[in-house]
């Protein structure tokens, strides 16, 4: 896969997002909102969320197999407290995706394609 045709969901969610009608109390408004943005903001979401998540359990296994290197200092423990701190942050970031995609998805439930008015 050439690099001009990898996905970037994280770059369409920062497209996507600005687009998203927020009420008077700076909230999200699903119902508000453009059914096609919605779609458009759950599939990047999800497959952000993938993504994140097949990198953290590599990551994981990588770190499971150098506990050795780890152990006899040929790691550096600075660096295992970064990986630490990275991975949890994209945790986050990949249970975020869910909890935006989950109401996108509930609010176009009904969506057939079609623009209204």
């Amino acid at each position: 896969m050439r690099a001009s045709e990898t996905p970037q969901p994280s770059r369409s969610l920062m497209a996507l997002l600005p687009k998203l009608v927020v009420n008077d109390q700076g909230q999200p408004d699903f119902d508000a909102s453009d059914a096609t943005v919605l779609l458009s903001l759950a599939e990047a979401a999800e497959l952000l969320q993938r993504i994140l998540q097949l990198g953290i359990s590599a990551v994981g296994q990588l770190l499971a197999h150098a506990s050795v290197q780890v152990e006899v200092g040929e790691f550096d423990q600075d660096a295992v407290e970064a990986l630490g701190w990275l991975l949890a942050e994209l945790g986050d970031a990949a249970a975020a995706c869910v909890e935006l995609a989950a109401p996108c998805r509930r609010a176009t439930a009904d969506f057939t394609g079609k623009r209204h008015g």
